[in-house]
């Protein structure tokens, strides 16, 4: 059976274990899988080849505590410590590009990939959004490995302040929408990144709105904003089944 790396970026405990039975549920039997943290210093971050050694990809998770802007100042500690992390995992990123290793970037990871490429994350207020969005394949995410057997438009779950400023160079845009210019890209053949979060329900974005203070707009009731996203769903097992199997 293959065997995945999940790594988070999370400090909260409940937000932790949360995510890790997201992922469980999402990857079900497809795979063993392991979780590590981007904020543990202990770990062969300098060593790509050992921290990788026995897996066959890597998924990076999202984060509701660190912001690379935020709209934040420079000095505050979430984006301190996002660049902390930047640093941290900055050669083990590098290395999975060069080699086209299997990986999954969800949404704070999506980030990552692209900081890490040279490409700035901005507070960009137009795309900053939370709930379930329209998502629309382009010409190339149609003929895509992975997201071809998919709708040519779908909803998925959001939650994010901060967006990727431009498409990286060396990346292929796959999908997009009005409010969401980098909706998902890959670059090479086995690498995908995503603002949105396919390993979300329903319920779990409603979970999360209530204890994540300062995401849901004022006024405005989950309801309102958070729909299934079940074709969003499929991505993790067809990461599984059809990049990394």
């Amino acid at each position: 059976m293959k065997k995945i790396l999940i790594i988070q970026s999370r400090q909260r405990p409940e937000m932790l274990a949360a995510e890790r039975a997201e992922y469980e549920r999402a990857v079900n039997s497809l795979a063993h899988i392991n979780f590590v943290t981007s904020l543990t210093t202990t770990l062969s971050w300098e060593n790509p080849e050992e921290l990788l050694g026995g897996y066959d990809g890597v998924i990076f998770g999202g984060s509701g505590e660190f912001d690379f802007d935020g709209g934040r100042a420079h000095d505050d500690e979430a984006r301190m410590v996002s660049q902390e992390i930047k640093e941290r995992v900055k050669k083990l990123v590098l290395y999975i590009l060069k080699q086209d290793f299997p990986l999954l970037g969800i949404c704070y990871g999506h980030q990552i990939i692209a900081e890490v490429g040279g490409v700035p994350v901005v507070n960009d207020h137009s795309q900053k959004k939370v709930g379930t969005f329209q998502v629309f394949l382009t010409d190339a995410g149609k003929m895509d490995t992975l997201f071809s057997q998919l709708p040519e438009s779908f909803l998925a779950q959001y939650g994010h302040k901060d967006s990727a400023s431009r498409i990286p160079e060396n990346a292929v845009l796959l999908a997009d929408s009005p409010l969401c210019n980098v909706a998902a890209i890959r670059y090479g053949n086995n690498i995908y990144t995503m603002q949105f979060h396919p390993e979300l329900t329903k319920d779990d974005v409603v979970w999360k709105l209530a204890h994540s203070p300062g995401y849901l707009p004022e006024g405005v009731s989950v309801d309102s904003i958070v729909r299934s996203s079940l074709e969003a769903s499929m991505i993790i097992p067809k990461f599984i089944e059809r990049v990394i199997g």
